[in-house]
């Protein structure tokens, strides 16, 4: 049995008067691929705030064993909570191996030319690109860089937001593919989506948010199948 590295236990968070989460419970096992799909305004981003430590938290989250909530972001990301934010975020002044390194700057293990090479073979297009400008580079090869430099820092848990957002689907196929090599090598992913084909392609589980609260969750084969995701995301033809 694989173990819990992200447990979610009555969630509640927002901004400041206004609340966004309700009572939220949520489990990602080791080397699995789970995925958040809802609209847009159902609270994912917000979850993904709240589980980076960028926004207070009430209830019970578990990083690996140690609670999340006393953390700040960067007592997240060194323990292994790492984030690829929607829109990417990137230096766009640095170059693509540049932006890479970003992603290292908290490591002291030694291993950051063998983590190069590994994540340059799951995007040889960045080692083709490595001394351009992150700025002047197409929208999926940013989505690219951006994945990278978060692998680069050695996560635990890897957690992208809205991968797809803005992309052409034939790109959005090649990273969904790189996530299937991603979770090969035994790493644990929790893609935040809109696009509910590309996140059930690839997930092993999944959770529906609407305003704010869990309303399924599941097995893939068993949600794709459910009459009322089917009807609300999917399309009464699939």
């Amino acid at each position: 049995m694989t173990k819990d590295i992200l447990t979610i236990k009555g969630l509640n968070a927002g901004y400041g008067a206004v609340p966004v989460l309700f009572d939220l419970d949520l489990t990602v096992r080791e080397g699995e691929i789970v995925s958040m799909v809802g609209s847009n305004g159902a609270g994912k981003t917000t979850l993904l705030r709240a589980i980076s430590r960028i926004i207070p938290a009430t209830g019970t989250m578990t990083f690996d064993g140690e609670d999340l909530l006393p953390l700040k972001p960067e007592g997240a990301f060194s323990r292994g909570l790492v984030q690829v934010p929607e829109g990417r975020q990137l230096f766009g002044h640095m170059t693509v191996e540049e932006n890479m390194m970003m992603g290292a700057n908290r490591r002291r293990d030694g291993g950051v030319a063998e983590s190069f090479e590994r994540v340059y073979a799951l995007f040889p297009k960045m080692k083709e690109r490595r001394r351009q400008l992150a700025g002047n580079m197409s929208g999926g090869e940013q989505q690219m860089c951006a994945m990278a430099r978060a692998l680069m820092a050695n996560p635990k848990l890897l957690v992208i937001d809205e991968m797809s957002l803005g992309l052409a689907p034939v790109i959005v196929d090649d990273l969904l593919a790189i996530l299937t090599d991603i979770r090969a090598q035994g790493l644990t992913v929790l893609l935040v989506e809109q696009d509910v084909f590309a996140a059930f392609s690839v997930a092993d589980r999944a959770y529906v948010m609407e305003t704010g609260r869990i309303v399924r969750e599941g097995p893939i084969s068993e949600l794709a199948n459910d009459p009322a995701v089917r009807d609300a995301y999917l399309g009464a033809e699939h």
